[in-house]
C-alpha cells in the first residue's frame, strides 16, 4: 500500500506505518504481529508502539482482543485505493462468499475501476454465454438502479450469485447465460426471487470480467463484451 498524505485524517505517518504493517503482515501470515515485531519493523520501543495501538484503536482503526496475544485487526484503512477481491460466487446457485476480501488489486494496475468497486472469483459456467468463465473475476460496483438485462452480483438469503437481471412486478428473474444448445440453457435454472419474503440485495452491476485471473493473474479486461450483451439484454 502507498503512504498517503494523513494529516486531514489526524494520523502521522509513523501511526500509519504501523497500520500498514499490521495489515500486511495479517493478510500474509493469517495472525497479527507481536508488539515487539512491529516496533522491529518500525523502527522505536516497545513503549512507544503500545502508545500508538493505543491512539489507533481510539481512533476506531484497529480492534484489540484482551487478554489475547496476536489479536490485532485492521477495521478501518486510510484512503485505500485497492479493488478488493472476494473468495468465490457461482454463476448458478448462490454460494456463500467470506466477508473479508481474499485479496486485493491495486486500482491504478486496471482501467476503468475507481474506489468502492470490488471483486470476487466466479465458480461455475452459467454465465459464460457473457463471457464470464469459470476461474475469472467479476468487478461490480454499487448503483442506485438496475435496469433490465444487466448483470449483476446479488445477495440471496447467504449466498452470493451473478445472473443476469428481469423484474416482472415484485418478483425478479435471475437469469444464467450460458453458451447455449439449440437456443436452451440446459444445466442452470433461472432464480426466481420474491421481494416481499426472500432476503435479496443487488450488491452491485458488473462492469468488468478479468478472465484467468487465478491462473495467470491475466490482466485481460473485457468491458465492451459485457457492455454489448447487456444493451442487447
Amino acid at each position: 500500500m502507498r503512504t498517503q498524505n494523513t494529516k486531514s485524517n489526524g494520523i502521522s505517518k509513523r501511526q500509519q506505518k504501523v497500520l500498514e504493517f499490521i495489515e500486511n503482515f495479517g493478510r500474509d501470515n493469517g495472525y497479527s504481529p507481536s508488539i515487539r515485531e512491529i516496533a522491529g519493523e518500525v523502527g522505536v520501543t516497545v513503549g512507544a508502539i503500545q502508545k500508538i495501538l493505543r491512539f489507533l484503536e481510539k481512533k476506531r482503526f484497529i480492534t484489540k482482543e484482551p487478554m489475547q496475544s496476536r489479536a490485532i485487526r485492521v477495521i478501518r484503512k486510510i484512503n485505500d485505493d485497492r479493488i478488493p477481491i472476494y473468495a468465490a460466487a457461482r454463476g448458478g446457485t448462490p454460494r456463500v462468499v467470506d466477508e473479508q476480501p481474499q485479496e486485493y488489486l491495486d486500482i491504478q494496475s486496471t482501467m476503468g475501476l475507481k474506489r468502492g468497486d470490488k471483486g470476487v472469483h466466479v465458480v461455475g459456467d452459467s454465465m459464460a454465454g457473457a463471457g464470464i468463465a469459470d476461474g475469472s473475476i467479476v468487478f461490480f460496483r454499487k448503483v442506485q438502479e438496475v435496469r433490465e438485462g444487466e448483470i449483476v452480483v446479488a445477495r440471496l438469503e447467504d449466498g452470493v450469485t451473478i445472473k443476469r437481471y428481469t423484474q416482472f412486478g415484485k418478483k425478479i428473474i435471475l437469469k444464467p447465460d450460458e453458451v447455449s444448445i439449440r437456443g436452451k440453457n440446459t444445466l442452470h435454472e433461472p432464480i426466481t426471487v420474491d421481494t416481499e419474503v426472500d432476503s435479496f440485495d443487488i450488491l452491485g452491476k458488473v462492469i468488468c470480467v478479468m478472465k484467468n485471473y487465478s491462473r495467470s493473474r491475466s490482466t485481460d479486461i473485457h468491458h465492451d463484451k459485457i457492455k454489448k450483451r447487456q444493451a442487447n439484454g
